[in-house]
C-alpha cells in the first residue's frame, strides 16, 4: 500500500497558523509574489498548481482573465478557496489532484504560477508539464524554498511530516529543465523572509512564434 499524501490531511486552520504572522510569516510574501507575476502577464488564462486556499487570488482581475484553474490535493483547502472567491463565479475552476497527474490541453495557460511545490514532486515531471500546458508567449513563475534560515516547529503531525519530506531543489537545477523544455529564464530574484529564510523567484518564457 502507497502511504497517503500528507498533505490531503493538513487543515487549513493549522497551514495559514504556519505560514501566517504567528509562524513562518510567509503568505503575505507569496501572495506579493503571486501579483507581481501576474500583473507582468495579464493572462487571459491561468494556471495555479498547489493552490491551497487560494492565497493571492485576490488580486486575479475578472475583466483580464476569464479562466483561473486551481489544483490542489486537499478539498478542504479548495473548499475554502472556493468560499473565498465564490465571486470569481465559473471562472474560477478548482481540481483536487496531484500536480503531476492534473490534465489541460496544449497551450491551454497564458500562466502557470508554481509556488512552492517543486519540493515535495519530481520537478522534470511538472516541467515537461508545463511545457505542454503553456501558450505561445505564456510565462511560468516558480517560487522555490532556499537554503538557511529558522523559524517556528510546524504545529500539527501532518505538516511535520511534510517538512521532513521536503527536498529543496537548486534554482540552478529548475533553470536547466525550463531551458531544456523551451522555457527559458526571463528574470530572477531573491526574496528576504522572516527569520533568516528567503525565497528564489524565477519567470520562465515560451517565446511567441
Amino acid at each position: 500500500m502507497s502511504t497517503p499524501n500528507p498533505w490531503t490531511v493538513v487543515q487549513a486552520a493549522d497551514y495559514e497558523r504556519h505560514m501566517g504572522p504567528e509562524g513562518l510569516d510567509q503568505r503575505a510574501p507569496l501572495a506579493a509574489v503571486f501579483q507581481e507575476a501576474y500583473l507582468a502577464a495579464q493572462p487571459g488564462r491561468l494556471l495555479v498548481l498547489g493552490c491551497g486556499t487560494g492565497n493571492g487570488l485576490d488580486h486575479v482581475d475578472p475583466s483580464v482573465t476569464s479562466r483561473i484553474v486551481g489544483v490542489d490535493v486537499n478539498l478542504q483547502h479548495l473548499g475554502i478557496a472556493r468560499q473565498r472567491f465564490f465571486h470569481l463565479g465559473p471562472r474560477l475552476e478548482l481540481y483536487c489532484a496531484e500536480a503531476e497527474k492534473f490534465r489541460a490541453g496544449a497551450g491551454a495557460f497564458d500562466l502557470v504560477h508554481v509556488p512552492l511545490l517543486l519540493e515535495y514532486v519530481y520537478p522534470e515531471v511538472i516541467v515537461r508539464r508545463v511545457a505542454e500546458w503553456l501558450a505561445d508567449g505564456g510565462s511560468c513563475a516558480v517560487v522555490l524554498e532556499l537554503p538557511g534560515g529558522e523559524g517556528p516547529a510546524a504545529p500539527s503531525k501532518p505538516l511535520q511530516l511534510i517538512e521532513r519530506a521536503k527536498k529543496l531543489v537548486p534554482p540552478e537545477e529548475v533553470e536547466q529543465l525550463f531551458e531544456h523544455y523551451g522555457m527559458p529564464l526571463r528574470r530572477e530574484r531573491t526574496v528576504p523572509l522572516p527569520h533568516g529564510r528567503s525565497f528564489w523567484v524565477g519567470s520562465f518564457g515560451r517565446p511567441l512564434k
